[in-house]
C-alpha cells in the first residue's frame, strides 16, 4: 500500500531495515526452498513483510519477531488481495 503513510514512516523503515538486515538481505521463502536466481545466486529480499498484518495486530507491527525479509515474487504471491497472483514463478 504505497499511498498509506505509515510506510514512509521512519519507525516503519527502521523495523524494515532490521528485518532486512536480519536475513542477511536474502528472501527467507526462496531460501526456504533453495530458489536461486537466473545467476545461480541466492534471491535478494527486498521487501520487510509482516506475518501477522499490521491492521490485525497493530501491536505487532514493529515487533522484527513478526517480520520476514521476501523478494517481490514472494511479497506479491504472499498478497493476492492486493493484485499478486499465487503463480510459479520459479518453474
Amino acid at each position: 500500500m504505497p499511498h498509506d503513510k505509515h510506510y514512509n514512516s521512519a519507525r516503519h523503515k527502521e523495523w524494515a531495515a532490521k528485518v532486512l538486515r536480519r536475513a542477511g538481505y536474502l528472501c527467507e521463502e526462496c531460501k526456504r526452498y533453495g530458489r536461486l536466481d537466473k545467476n545461480g545466486l541466492p534471491v535478494r529480499a527486498t521487501t520487510a513483510h509482516h506475518i501477522k498484518h499490521r491492521d490485525e495486530y497493530p501491536e505487532l507491527q514493529y515487533d522484527v519477531n513478526n517480520g520476514r525479509a521476501l523478494c517481490e515474487k514472494c511479497h506479491n504471491k504472499a498478497h493476492p488481495e492486493k493484485g499478486g497472483t499465487r503463480g510459479n514463478y520459479w518453474s
